[in-house]
């Protein structure tokens, strides 16, 4: 009893801090622009960032990311019942498959951004190639197995 309360005291609090950082984050200015004459709106940002910054939308998914492993990192930590059933090596290569893809992912993304597509194109993107790579597994799956 004692070692699931310290799990889950120290899952809030790591939680917590994970919040913390994320509103900062998001209400942090970009300091990487310059622009001598801003148009301000009465919050005294430019109208502009609001539509070519999709800060929130990252950090919102980020944020559930963390959340979805975390959650996984409390259950397979809380429930050994399930740790049993999962067992270590599925559970350390379904967490090195979920970083390879995400880090393929952003690769796809970053690589995009360089060769000059705007943010939400370079997303679209990334998000087609391997939604497109993973139709074609499916559909490689479906047509050996039967």
């Amino acid at each position: 009893m004692m070692a699931e309360t310290a799990y889950l005291a120290s899952a809030f609090v790591t939680g917590a801090l994970l919040l913390a950082v994320w509103a900062l984050v998001a209400r942090t200015e970009d300091w990487r622009s310059y622009d001598p004459a801003p148009a301000e709106d009465g919050r005294g940002r430019r109208r502009s960032d609001d539509a070519e910054e999709p800060v929130a939308a990252w950090a919102a998914g980020f944020f559930l990311l963390v959340l979805v492993v975390a959650g996984g990192a409390v259950l397979l930590v809380s429930d050994p019942a399930f740790a049993a059933a999962v067992g270590d090596w599925v559970a350390l290569a379904a967490a090195f498959g979920a970083l390879l893809l995400g880090f393929l992912v952003w690769g796809t993304y970053s690589s995009a951004r360089f060769r000059g597509l705007q943010s939400a194109q370079a997303a679209l993107l990334s998000a087609w190639v391997f939604g497109s790579l993973f139709v074609a597994v499916v559909a490689a799956k479906l047509v050996l197995a039967g």
